[in-house]
């Protein structure tokens, strides 16, 4: 006799059907069950519970989670759990209706459907997912890497962008750069991470782990030089910057040691070392023409003194670190006649050969206008009318100075200039602010400032590019000058300005100092 509400479509049905008194024991089943399972009805209707034919996990979820939730709400809809049958596990889908017979016998009628395409779908659905989350990294690991790369200046500014996205997004530890010496060697330009002892500069040392069997020629980066990317049997990955056959250098990476970090993307770091050989190639070029531009400017800027025991004339110039063209700071010195120099510095307007032009043509207006008997004032009002006449220089800046080597009495004038400084020979220092007037080529009355300089003190003359920084005080920044330069005694023109450039954090502009010094002379 059939099960109440058993009906003859029972066995024919396309999914498994199974009927549980109260307790989860199996009381009929039909004939899908019996061959999923591979078992006779005799054995699965002899008390057998259908957490019985479930995976040990399926059991668990049965007893903890789906027979309450049937005693409670009465059903449960496509639940995922496994059967253990003939063949192995079988993915099935459980739905089960929990309802009370006529003579109040409380039963569950369970319906399994197959989930294996499911499963296998779903499966296929992960991986794709997961890969298209792979691809998704590698992308923005790339982007990254062009923009840290877009953002690096000379050869430089671009080896120390290639290690730190080595390390924030490459998934190394440590990572070094060795970029090929105009003789073929390598020569390490940066590094990030812990494990790379010494300084920037030296090349490959014959018993570093990863350059066994590499030569340390440029030519030849890897044991065979058609790849890329090789992997050492130490772990260490070197990568080819640019075509294997004729790279730019050699990035040197140790991956990260955490098992549950992936290992480094071979196909991500070979389109890395594609992109750093590029941009390699154009830092070259670009340090070509800023040596050229910087050799250019420091040729305009050479001052050319007689030894003299009564005076010290320090200079430093300084181009913008984005500057590839020359610009507009400059300075000089030159004897007026035997017994009284003259300093100068001054800032023209603008950047590139425009203001390199007016610079070099103001320089020379300052020397060819300066004389015995001129004097500062005078000097800038005969700028004036050169700077209207010529067409060039107008809103320049200008301090110009003129000393007494027998006295040690000074004439100064600044045209829009920054003030000069003086730091006396005690240890105090004094921002010079008479004798100021508009820049050149507007027109005003020109006037001048006198002062007495005692023997060993030191008179600074600078350009903004020191000590104006956007989103600073300028008072902030002369009162930085004015710290850093009290140590000038101990340390060096070029060691204050290196400092401060540092301190500021910025260095795009340009930068010139004069600093001067008088001592009287021997008396017979």
């Amino acid at each position: 006799m059939s099960p109440p509400g058993r009906s003859e479509a029972w066995d024919v049905a396309p999914v498994a059907l199974l009927r549980l008194d109260e307790d989860g024991t199996i009381v009929d089943a039909n004939r899908v069950l019996l061959e999923w399972v591979g078992r006779d009805a005799q054995e699965v209707l002899a008390g057998v519970r259908l957490s019985q034919l479930l995976s040990v996990g399926g059991r668990i979820y049965w007893e903890t989670h789906l027979a309450p939730l049937l005693h409670m709400q009465g059903r449960v809809d496509e639940v995922a759990v496994e059967l253990r049958g003939a063949g192995g596990r079988l993915p099935v889908l459980l739905s089960a209706v929990a309802r009370t017979l006529d003579d109040d016998r409380r039963i569950v009628d369970v319906a399994l459907s197959k989930a294996t395409e499911r499963s296998r779908y779903e499966r296929e659905l992960l991986a794709a997912r997961t890969a298209a989350e792979r691809s998704t990294d590698r992308l923005r690991a790339l982007q990254a890497t062009t923009a840290a790369l877009s953002q690096g200046v000379g050869a430089d500014g671009v080896a120390r962008a290639l290690v730190e996205t080595a390390l924030a997004r490459l998934g190394a530890s440590s990572a070094a750069v060795w970029v090929t010496a105009e003789d073929g060697t390598l020569v390490r330009r940066a590094t990030a991470g812990s494990g790379w002892g010494g300084v920037e500069g030296a090349t490959v040392p014959p018993d570093e782990p990863w350059a066994h069997g590499l030569h340390t020629q440029a030519h030849v980066l890897t044991t065979d030089p058609g790849e890329a990317v090789q992997v050492h049997a130490s772990g260490v990955v070197v990568v080819a910057l640019g075509a294997p056959a004729a790279p730019q250098g050699t990035l040197v990476l140790v991956p990260r040691a955490d098992e549950a970090d992936e290992p480094l993307d071979v196909g991500v770091l070979t389109a890395v070392g594609l992109q750093a050989g590029l941009a390699l190639e154009r830092a070259r070029m670009f340090d070509q023409k800023a040596s050229v531009a910087h050799e250019l400017q420091i040729a305009l800027l050479t001052t050319n003194l007689p030894p003299d025991d009564r005076f010290t004339v320090i200079t430093e110039y300084r181009p913008g670190v984005q500057a590839l063209e020359v610009g507009g700071d400059w300075y000089d010195a030159f004897l007026l006649d035997d017994d009284v120099l003259a300093v100068a510095v001054g800032d023209v307007v603008g950047r590139g050969l425009h203001a390199a032009t007016a610079m070099g043509q103001l320089r020379s207006a300052v020397r060819a206008v300066a004389g015995p008997g001129v004097g500062p004032a005078e000097l800038v009002t005969r700028l004036d009318r050169f700077v209207g006449q010529a067409g060039v220089g107008f809103m320049a800046t200008l301090a110009y100075a003129e000393i007494d080597l027998t006295t040690g009495r000074v004439r100064y004038a600044c045209a829009g200039h920054l003030p000069p400084l003086r730091f006396a020979a005690g240890g105090t220092h004094e921002f010079l602010w008479e004798g100021r007037s508009t820049p050149l080529g507007v027109h005003s009355v020109r006037v001048e400032a006198t002062f007495d300089l005692d023997p060993q003190d030191l008179l600074m003359l600078y350009t903004d590019g020191l000590v104006e920084r956007r989103g600073r005080p300028l008072l902030d920044g002369l009162e930085d000058l004015a710290t850093a330069g009290a140590a000038l005694r101990e340390s060096s023109v070029s060691a204050l300005v290196s400092g401060l450039l540092t301190h500021a954090g910025d260095e795009r502009d340009d930068v010139c100092v004069l600093v001067v010094s008088w001592s009287p002379p021997d008396r017979p």
